[in-house]
């Protein structure tokens, strides 16, 4: 299918086998939609080495890649509270736990360490742990749109003009009933932006797992007069 016909609007988009499709609509409003692999390699031959789309493609990886990394921080965070002698290792701890209650097991379990013991600066620590509970919650959600979205570059011109984003789950309005479409130009720096906005909320998560490191073990820090070893005074 040629694509380079002037007054023909071209829509490219992928799917998740990595398939090309090719969706033209030319001046008589006729539709052609090809997945021929004939087509696909004809299409990649007009492109440029990385393309828009692919750029989107390679940003969401990197994005991937960096909320990995915070799920991780936060089971070892979970893992050196429930087990910080390494009793049973490798752990079996916090491993089938969806991102959302992975976030808010940790979260939870710092914060009640918090006040089990009076460490000198817990009170500012389990702040910032709420705080990061928040922050890392709103990404969440952020990375569940960018990586359960289908993206489609809108080529006219033989350039590409925009791209798509399109969530391929219908929503239904709660209190209107009726049907919204969850879609948007999408810019490649909104992904690349998120991590670099991000990338200091990590770093004090980090500070928090090493901060648990230095507090232990944890009994040097008793959390009430019956708790505290005995003074002179008191015997």
């Amino acid at each position: 299918m040629p694509m380079r016909t002037c007054g023909h609007l071209t829509v490219r988009f992928y799917g998740d086998s990595g398939r090309c499709y090719a969706a033209k609509l030319s001046p008589d409003k006729q539709v052609r939609l090809s997945s021929h692999p004939s087509t696909c390699r004809s299409l990649r031959h007009q492109m440029p080495a990385t393309t828009d789309i692919e750029e989107v493609h390679q940003a969401i990886g990197e994005f991937v890649v960096f909320f990995q990394s915070i799920e991780d921080m936060y089971r070892q965070i979970g893992w050196f509270l429930i087990d910080p002698e390494k009793n049973t290792w490798p752990p079996v701890a916090l491993r089938k736990e969806s991102n959302a209650d992975l976030i808010d097991k940790v979260t939870d379990l710092f914060l009640a360490k918090t006040k089990q013991h009076a460490f000198p600066n817990g009170a500012e620590r389990a702040q910032e742990a709420e705080q990061l509970r928040s922050i890392f919650h709103a990404l969440r959600k952020f990375r569940n749109k960018v990586v359960h979205s289908a993206y489609h570059e809108v080529v006219a011109g033989g350039q590409v003009a925009a791209i798509l984003r399109t969530n391929p789950k219908i929503l239904i309005d709660p209190d209107t009933g009726e049907v919204e479409y969850d879609q948007e130009t999408f810019e490649v720096d909104a992904i690349r932006n998120a991590i670099g906005q991000h990338v200091q909320s990590f770093f004090l998560l980090h500070s928090i797992r090493m901060q648990l490191i230095h507090w232990y073990p944890y009994e040097q820090f008793p959390s009430s007069e019956a708790d505290a070893p005995p003074t002179a005074a008191s015997i």
